[in-house]
């Protein structure tokens, strides 16, 4: 008896808890979009701060923005060439597509952000259910439903607000306390 395709998936232990959460039905959505918050987190880590803060620059770091979107489409093309690693080209990507459609300023910002991480919650759930698929799984089905309730239900909009405003990540990641026996089971 296996414990489930999880555990043989090759992908970092953050997004194997995810999956494993995922493919539970006794999982809300709301659980499920909160555990997609540290395999997320992680894959921020890997673009180094000085190139998240060249790409805010880029777009116009305060609520005016800049006053020609050519400057910062130029800028982000700029720093897609200066890219080290592909989280750091993805990202530069989004901005760019986001000055292209003369979107600046910190909104702007924030959406770069917020499409990275989309973008990266996507292809993780691809991933995980290809592996579920060839595990032949019957959870299969379940975990692509949660994965894809979960990417929609907003609460990407809300990581990304964090992580352009510069909340610590320890504290983007934390859980809901649920503990409380006095609530109940949701109706």
């Amino acid at each position: 008896m296996s414990d489930g395709p999880y555990r043989t998936l090759d992908m970092s232990k953050t997004w194997k808890s995810l999956a494993k959460i995922a493919e539970n039905s006794a999982h809300t959505v709301t659980e499920v979009a909160e555990a997609f918050r540290p395999p997320l987190v992680e894959e921020w880590k890997s673009i180094r701060a000085d190139f998240a803060e060249a790409v805010k620059t880029a777009l116009g770091d305060d609520d005016r923005g800049r006053l020609f979107p050519e400057i910062a489409v130029s800028e982000t093309k700029r720093l897609r060439a200066q890219a080290s690693n592909p989280m750091e080209a993805l990202l530069a990507d989004h901005a760019h597509d986001q000055a292209r459609d003369a979107k600046l300023g910190a909104a702007a910002y924030e959406k770069s952000i917020e499409h990275f991480l989309e973008d990266r919650a996507i292809r993780g759930a691809r991933q995980m259910e290809e592996h579920y698929h060839r595990e032949r799984s019957p959870d299969a089905g379940r975990l692509r439903n949660h994965l894809a309730a979960a990417i929609t239900s907003g609460e990407l909009a809300q990581l990304a607000s964090g992580l352009a405003s510069g909340a610590r990540h320890r504290a983007l990641t934390a859980k809901a306390d649920r503990s409380g026996l006095d609530e109940g089971v949701a109706l």
